[in-house]
């Protein structure tokens, strides 16, 4: 009883950590929305150094963030429950040499694009995304040592160290933005991650402990990738559907969807986060149930709060500088369009937090069945894209909102699978 008591005062402490520095990068990332939509607005040559980025991120989304928790947070939770101290220096010469794989894989796509939008200044956009390159490859890198120190309990650590990286990035952003425009934003980006890299990645591989463990290929699942990333590939794939016409309604979508999302990181993915790892060590089926309820309350009270005042919000955070009174309107017909879609998007990622405890050698053959359905709606909703001439708004609108309800069900299939599975 005492023990059970400890670990859950240590999971309360561990989300007050989390939630406090997640509501500050919040304001940070508002902030650096705030003084992006100064500089850019809705400008053409900001929707295509959004859609640049959106290929960018897409390739970042399979590695990082839930996708990489999926993955790893249950191999080193595992790990570190059994011993007191890991030895690195395998995960580190795996996840090199992977960085930079995953950057010229990166460049393959991201360069015929650029021929393919025919931006004015295509020695520019070259550069940025030789840049965004870099970003992607070192942020993967960090993620994957984050991703060690949540696993080894240290939530406090890992809240500073990346809300640090955000406050250098947007510290660096107003003058490298004003100075060198839009090379300046991706450069800030490069700046903060090089901080995180230095002064928290660097002394973790430094430890040596008894116990040497191997990162490999076969730890990484595309299929779990996919499924515990939805939300943010969902959003990606919106966004490109959104700026392949090649105007700039991407900009209004990307306005709006960070907005939205913004509550989705400060509060539910930490929310998951704490279940993945609970549930890793412990099974317990009541606290996934409660993770969906504070899910379901947080969207409800969101989209209220966006059908009414969806403009005033838009207009309080954007509206200045670049960013015009048209440009307000345009993001928060977006805003309130979009909004009905998290409430599944919110679910469907509590949902689908138990699945990923699963041994991995079930979850390498089962997963698939959950992630084929998905890629094949993306795969029907390209090619309906591609035949018919559809308004660039409606289509992004159909792909975010539709997408939404396949991963919804989805993660119920992957919960009754979880119960099943436990019940062996």
């Amino acid at each position: 009883m005492l023990k059970e008591n400890l670990l859950s005062k240590k999971s309360f402490i561990d989300f007050t950590y989390m939630f406090i520095s997640n509501l500050i990068k919040k304001v940070f990332g508002f902030f650096r929305e705030m003084i992006l939509a100064f500089f850019f607005g809705s400008s053409v040559s900001y929707a295509n150094y959004l859609l640049l980025k959106t290929v960018a991120e897409f390739f970042s989304q399979l590695t990082l963030g839930n996708a990489l928790q999926a993955n790893l947070l249950p191999k080193f939770t595992k790990l570190y429950s059994e011993n007191e101290s890991i030895d690195l220096s395998n995960v580190y010469s795996f996840s090199k040499v992977f960085m930079w794989k995953l950057f010229f894989v990166s460049q393959l796509v991201q360069l015929p694009l650029i021929w393919i939008i025919n931006p004015e200044n295509k020695l520019i956009f070259i550069l940025i995304s030789i840049l965004l390159g870099f970003v992607m490859s070192i942020n993967f890198f960090n993620s994957v040592f984050l991703t060690v120190l949540q696993a080894k309990g240290e939530f406090k650590k890992h809240s500073v160290a990346t809300t640090l990286n955000l406050f250098v990035s947007i510290f660096f952003l107003y003058p490298l933005a004003l100075f060198f425009d839009i090379i300046g934003v991706v450069i800030s980006r490069l700046v903060g991650l090089l901080t995180l890299l230095f002064k928290y990645i660097r002394p973790l591989l430094l430890e040596k402990g008894s116990k040497s463990t191997n990162l490999e290929l076969s730890d990484f699942n595309l299929s779990i990738m996919l499924l515990g990333n939805f939300a943010n590939i969902i959003i990606l794939l919106g966004r490109f559907v959104a700026g392949i016409g090649g105007g700039n309604e991407i900009t209004f979508f990307n306005y709006a969807t960070v907005l939205l999302y913004a509550l989705f990181t400060a509060v539910i993915l930490n929310v998951n986060t704490l279940v993945l790892k609970f549930i890793s060590v412990k099974k317990n089926n009541k606290i996934v149930l409660f993770s969906a309820l504070i899910s379901l309350f947080v969207v409800i009270v969101l989209v209220l709060i966006v059908q009414l005042f969806s403009i005033d919000i838009v207009n309080l955070l954007f509206e200045r500088g670049a960013f015009t009174s048209s440009d307000t309107l345009e993001t928060a017909s977006y805003l309130r369009d979009i909004s009905w879609s998290f409430i599944f998007i919110f679910l469907a990622s509590s949902l689908f937090q138990p699945y990923f405890t699963l041994p991995q050698s079930y979850l390498k053959k089962r997963a698939r069945y959950l992630a084929n359905p998905f890629l094949i709606s993306v795969g029907v909703l390209l090619v309906y894209f591609y035949f018919r001439d559809i308004d660039t708004k409606l289509s992004s609108l159909i792909t975010v909102q539709s997408l939404s309800i396949v991963a919804f069900i989805l993660s119920i299939f992957s919960f009754r699978n979880y119960l099943r599975y436990e019940s062996k």
